[in-house]
């Protein structure tokens, strides 16, 4: 499984008829975790007439939600929330705050508005992809190590951490999907010795 997501937050300001729109994008890993960052920017943005948003989960959470904030019903969340959807994203919440600057852009415009907002901000971000993968450590003599490195070059794998001592000890990730090759080689490389799989987490890998 894997997923598209923003690197970093970010954030666009764009103005519509003297109003202001300032769109902030967050990775998140949950839906708690967008609702605190939500909470952060109304506090942040008190002043603000509106301060709308849509949240999304990571896929297999199918954790949504979006809101309004005040203005009229369909005009913002929603359309938020589809410029998420449609660009395939996962793990990301957006707040748009606006500041009103006394001209009513109507329903339809103003939708279209917080769409656009949202779009802009995304076309401005680093998209990349998050897999979900199998950590997994092992010890190996230094011979065994250079082997690893052979045998693993064409295997897509992170390497998370190298203890050097009288051995080596390697902690890397590699996508789920390919656990069963990656256990195989490792019992062979050590002659029986299976791994365990310590854990399992969604990984940042390069496009």
């Amino acid at each position: 499984m894997q997923y598209a997501t923003i690197s970093k937050p970010l954030e666009v300001t764009t103005e519509v008829c003297k109003s202001k729109f300032i769109c902030k994008l967050q990775p998140i890993e949950s839906l708690d975790e967008g609702l605190e960052f939500v909470a952060k920017i109304k506090k942040e943005y008190s002043d603000a007439r509106h301060n709308c948003y849509a949240i999304i989960g990571t896929p297999e959470s199918n954790e949504m939600k979006y809101s309004d904030d005040g203005e009229p019903s369909g005009t913002a969340g929603q359309p938020m929330m589809t410029a998420l959807q449609k660009n395939g994203l996962y793990g990301v919440a957006c707040v748009v705050t606006r500041y009103f600057g006394g001209i009513k852009l109507g329903a339809g415009r103003l939708a279209q508005t917080y769409l656009k907002s949202v779009v802009d901000t995304i076309n401005a971000a680093e998209i990349i992809d998050k897999k979900l993968s199998s950590v997994v450590s092992v010890t190996l003599t230094y011979g065994k190590y250079k082997l690893f490195n052979n045998l693993f070059s064409a295997i897509e794998h992170i390497v998370l951490d190298t203890e050097y001592s009288q051995n080596v000890t390697i902690t890397f990730a590699t996508p789920i999907q390919n656990e069963g090759v990656v256990l195989e080689k490792i019992t062979e490389l050590t002659q029986g010795r299976t791994p365990l799989v310590q854990s399992k987490k969604y990984l940042t890998y390069k496009r």
